[in-house]
Parts: structure tokens; sequence; C-alpha cells
């Protein structure tokens, strides 16, 4: 690429970026320079290739470097998500950085030996295009730092599983009944299982959030071979009169014949 110094600016440029976000510990500032890479350099070189041979005004090149590096984003998304490394920002800069010095490579060959040098443009642009052009990356930046910031979710619901396994060593007459808490605070539970129309069985206890518990119930007092309905029904400890959760299964008394 000797002679084009637009295109060593954006090859060194982009690579320079890509070093940049990957080592700076501040985020904020890592997609400060993740953002030019992403937003704009692929699609620059894919212009710069594709019109290599004929003049385009700035706005339609700008224009299109954005659109053309939006439409590489979404591609090499799905190329990366079906290689062995997956997703993450090393193989985004590996692939971005290889789309740009590709690109550049095809730009400077097609170029029928023009050299072009890196220009400064003589006049300063209008005002009212430097504001928008200014507020359009200060917007592309903030929408990536809001991308990767955890807000907080203080109206988020949470929700509890309760369910019934039978085990089946037992043929199936010992059941298995869980509870896993994905409540947003840890929480007091009330759990309460019928079995047959006799035998209640109640467990109380405290779970937080992600944390899960077991009870295994069984065999029925029955006939042989006889199926005795289960019924499990979960309990807020703040709210008793109201059923959280309830699932039902049966149980078969041992003894049966085969």
């Amino acid at each position: 690429m000797r002679g084009h110094g637009d295109l060593r600016l954006l090859t060194w440029g982009s690579l320079a970026c890509a070093i940049l976000a990957l080592i700076l510990p501040w985020e904020a500032l890592s997609l400060l320079f993740a953002a030019p890479l992403a937003l704009f350099a692929p699609g620059c070189a894919i212009v710069a290739a594709t019109f290599a041979r004929r003049d385009l005004d700035r706005h339609r090149s700008v224009v299109l470097s954005v659109a053309l590096s939006l439409a590489t984003l979404a591609l090499g998304a799905i190329v990366l998500n079906y290689l062995p490394g997956g997703i993450h920002g090393f193989s985004w800069a590996v692939l971005l950085l290889l789309v740009v010095i590709g690109g550049c490579r095809v730009a400077a060959r097609r170029r029928d030996g023009k050299r072009s040098a890196l220009r400064l443009p003589r006049k300063a642009p209008p005002r009212l295009r430097l504001a928008l052009t200014l507020a359009g990356l200060a917007a592309a930046i903030a929408a990536l730092v809001l991308a990767n910031t955890t807000l907080p979710a203080h109206d988020a619901l949470g929700f509890s599983e309760l369910w019934i396994v039978p085990i089946a060593e037992s043929e199936r007459s010992e059941a298995e009944i869980g509870v896993r808490s994905n409540e947003q605070t840890t929480t007091d539970f009330d759990l309460g299982i019928q079995i047959g129309k006799e035998r209640l069985i109640k467990r109380s206890f405290v779970l937080a959030p992600g944390e899960g518990t077991t009870v295994r119930i069984g065999p029925p007092l029955a006939a042989a071979g006889s199926n005795v309905p289960v019924v499990a029904t979960l309990l807020l400890d703040a709210d008793p009169a109201h059923v959280y959760r309830r699932v039902q299964s049966t149980l078969k008394a041992p003894g049966a014949v085969r």
C-alpha cells in the first residue's frame, strides 16, 4: 500500500484502535476506541475497494461506510458464532482487522497505479455538518456504552420452580419434590405435600436467589399396586393464604405383580 496514505492511515488506525480497545482497563475509554473500528473502518475499507477506480463524494462515502460496517457486524456475528473460539472481544478485533486489511489491499491494487497521498481538507466543514457528525459519533459511543452496562432492575419480578419427579429405581413408588428460588431476594417458603387422603408432610425453608432444595417422599401406604395421588403446594411465608405453586402426580404402592 505504498503511496496510498489514506489506506495506510486506515490500516494503522484500525490496528491502534483494536489494541487500545482490548488492553485499556476502563470500559468507557475502551468503547471509545472500539467505536470507529466497529462502526466505520470495515465499511470504509470495503468502499475504498469497491470504488477504487471511480470518485465518490464524501457524503455518500461516509454513509456507505457506516452502513457496510453495520452489515459487517451482523454477518460477522453469524461467522463467529460457528467458530470454535466463539464471540468475544479478541475475535471481533481480529475479524474487523482482517476486513480492513483485506479491503485496503484490494483497493490499493485496483487503483491502477494511482497514488493517493493523504490530504487534509483545505476548508473547514460547515458548523452544522460538523455538529451533526459529532452528535452521531457521540450517539454511537453512548449506544455502545449502554449496551455493555448492567442496569439495576428494581421492578423486576422473580419466580420459583416446583416439581415432582418419580425415582426410577423405586419403580415409581418414591418421588423427589424440588423447589428452586429465582426470586429477587431471600424468601421464606412453606411446602405442603399431600399423599393420598391421610398423609400430610410440611416443610418450611429459606432460599436465597438461585438456591434450591429437594424432599424425597414415599413409598405410599396403600394397597399393593394401587396408584396414590400426590399434591405438592408451595406457599410464600409472606402470603400464606395464596397458593404460589402447585403440582401433582401419582405414586405406586409397592408390591405390585409384574
